[in-house]
This record gives structure tokens, C-alpha cells and sequence, in this order.
């Protein structure tokens, strides 16, 4: 199974994709509620895909990918966001995100996006 990142201000996100792809799918999943531990779980777990959302106090979500993707290059990146922004979603895409997802979270989605994305 796979090491999924989840960093989200919003703990009822960080503990929604912990259950669903921790114990529901069996992957192991790290969460973070602040952005700045973010990097210290990529340098000791060695996350396959991180799930970012990208309104954060303190940081804006594709600032801590491009973070995140100097410790680890190939780290693949699904952004989350409330806000249905084009522009945001192509910077995402630009500076390396696989894909972007708007809240609420279809869980149904992200699963197929994730699966996808370990898969490649």
C-alpha cells in the first residue's frame, strides 16, 4: 500500500482522508494541520503522493509544494481548495500538481485520482 501526505488547515479534512484512505483503503496516511510540518513528514516518510490544500494560514498551498518538491522532485501532488479558481488551478498544474480538486471532496474522485496517480 502506499504513504500519503495530507495537509490541510482543516483537521475534519486531515481526519475524513485518514479514514478514508488509512482504514478504509489501507494506505498509510500522515497528516498535517500545519503547513510548516509538512516538510519534516516528507523527510521521514517519504510520502508517494501528498493531497495539499491550498488556502492555509500562513502559506499558500502551491508556496508548500514548491517547498515540498525541493525535498523530494518526484513527489506527486493532488491541491485541494474551496475555491473554484482556473487561474489557481493552472498554477497548481504549472508548478507541478497532478491534479486539482475542489471541496467538498467526492470521495469517489480522489480515489480514482489517487489510484491513478500511484499507479503511474
Amino acid at each position: 500500500m502506499a504513504k500519503l501526505l495530507v495537509v490541510d488547515d482543516n483537521e475534519s479534512i486531515c481526519q475524513l482522508i485518514h479514514d478514508f484512505f488509512g482504514d478504509l483503503k489501507g494506505h498509510t496516511v500522515f497528516a498535517a494541520t500545519k503547513p510548516a510540518d509538512a516538510p519534516d513528514l516528507v523527510r521521514e516518510h517519504d510520502p508517494d503522493l501528498a493531497l495539499l490544500d491550498i488556502m492555509m494560514p500562513g502559506i499558500h498551498g502551491i508556496d508548500l509544494l514548491k517547498q515540498l518538491r525541493e525535498i523530494k522532485p518526484d513527489l506527486k501532488a493532488i491541491m485541494i481548495t474551496a475555491v473554484d479558481d482556473e487561474d489557481i488551478a493552472r498554477e497548481a498544474m504549472d508548478r507541478g500538481a497532478v491534479d486539482y480538486v475542489t471541496k467538498p471532496l467526492d470521495l469517489n474522485y480522489l480515489d480514482t485520482q489517487v489510484t491513478f496517480q500511484l499507479m503511474s
